[in-house]
């Protein structure tokens, strides 16, 4: 079992390492189709900010989301296009 999370892990870095570059909720939606994880729809009433989405990536101990907790502008190009708004712009 741990063979086969640090596999995934590995597959999931390489695509999503050139995947940074065309980031986006299209990278997301792989994974977060309600099977592996949340869908768009619980993403959307589990987080109400960019900054909190932001957070909730930076904080999950998944290691399947590796690369993206770094990648800040691609964890905020996926918020946008799911629609959210920073805590600022929501004021």
């Amino acid at each position: 079992m741990k063979r086969m999370i640090v596999t995934a892990s590995l597959v999931a870095g390489f695509f999503l390492a050139g995947a940074s570059a065309q980031a986006g909720w299209g990278v997301c939606n792989g994974c977060h189709n309600g099977a592996m994880a949340i869908n768009k729809a619980e993403m959307l009433a589990k987080y109400t900010s960019v900054e909190a989405l932001i957070k909730g990536a930076q904080a999950t101990e998944n290691p399947m989301m590796g690369a993206m907790k770094q990648d800040i502008e691609a964890l905020k190009a996926a918020a946008a296009e799911l629609g959210l708004k920073s805590e600022k712009e929501a004021r």
